[in-house]
């Protein structure tokens, strides 16, 4: 690649579909070790390209709520398509998929625009003038670095990737704890918040000096409050930590116990062992990436992988009822069996 060496990678959202890209970033800069690289991103998203590993030079930020206002659409698309095409970029790779992000990919006039050849909207693809054949029913990882591989002509396997640690600002928390993640962005996803507190007293009976730190973002300090009137000497951040140090917070914990999540993506990226509750969406493809990871979902529901966002039951959603028992046991003699190994 000669000229600017510039490449242009376009992935706005979501928190776990972001950190999914990291491994074919790293692909990415080891295929051209002196390019630079900029990222369209979402603004609440933009600081987790600080652990990118491929440094971000330029983050070019994608505010949507803007674009989807009536009377700031237009002039943030316009202020949008300017600072892409501010820049001579040589490659423009959509990891997006959608109508919007493959117009983005046409704005920035690359030689190479490319993408998936069967994207999540088909009308993306129109404005590739790459188009990769990517088996798309695999985990979003694997699918971006086959779509890595395949732009650059390598095969690669998935990389591991190392990401840094900044524990700037973090307060004092137990010497040993499990990183708890009761939020999720959909109310499908979001199992209650006392099978999180009875997993973590069953945890216990096993482990009784674990301790238990709840992250995630303000809208989930009632389900944490629900889980310290259980457990109350549970550490509650939620709503007090920036994505860099959520990142840090995950690196330090024992486990990582979750809903389907950005956060739990997180945790995997750190290589924590990640304990992952499931119900409408499913894992195979937006799973915990990794080995050793353990998915708790109900296996007698047919209903289980609806892909609804709100359960269309009038009860409760039939496959929150997971055994806490269960749950808290296998984690207890992980996190036992990990500490007589050290």
């Amino acid at each position: 690649m000669g000229g600017t060496g510039k490449i242009l990678v376009i992935k706005p959202s979501s928190l776990g579909d972001v950190v999914h890209t990291f491994p074919a970033l790293e692909l990415l800069r080891r295929a051209y070790p002196v390019s630079e690289l900029d990222f369209v991103i979402h603004p609440a998203l933009a600081e987790l390209l600080d652990l990118s590993p491929f440094p971000v030079r330029k983050k070019i930020l994608f505010n949507r709520d803007e674009l989807g206002s009536p009377l700031k659409g237009l002039p943030e698309l316009c202020r949008l398509i300017r600072e892409i095409r501010s820049e001579e970029y040589e490659i423009t790779v959509d990891f997006q998929g959608l109508f919007r992000s493959g117009f983005l990919s046409w704005c920035a006039r690359s030689c190479i625009v490319a993408g998936f050849s069967s994207p999540r909207e088909s009308s993306a693809a129109f404005f590739y003038n790459r188009k990769m054949d990517v088996l798309m029913e695999q985990h979003a990882v694997s699918r971006y670095v086959e779509l890595v591989n395949k732009l650059c002509d390598t095969s690669f396997p998935v990389p591991d990737v190392k990401i840094p640690l900044r524990t700037q600002g973090i307060p004092a928390l137990p010497q040993h704890f499990v990183a708890v993640v009761p939020g999720a962005r959909w109310q499908s996803k979001t199992f209650p918040p006392e099978l999180f507190g009875n997993i973590l007293l069953e945890l216990r009976k096993t482990v009784p000096d674990c301790g238990a730190v709840i992250v995630g973002g303000a809208g989930d300090a009632p389900a944490a409050a629900r889980i310290r009137e259980m457990v109350p000497d549970a550490v509650d951040l939620t709503g007090k930590t920036s994505l860099v140090q959520l990142v840090a917070v995950m690196n330090m914990a024992e486990a990582v116990l979750t809903n389907d999540s950005g956060p739990m993506h997180i945790g995997a990226l750190t290589g924590r062992r990640v304990f992952a509750l499931f119900g409408p969406t499913q894992p195979g493809l937006t799973g915990p990436y990794g080995d050793g990871n353990r998915i708790y979902r109900r296996s007698d529901l047919q209903c289980c992988g609806c892909m609804k966002r709100i359960c269309p039951l009038e009860t409760k959603a039939l496959c929150h009822a997971l055994d806490p028992r269960e749950i808290g046991e296998e984690m207890g003699t992980y996190i036992k069996q990990k500490s007589n190994e050290v």
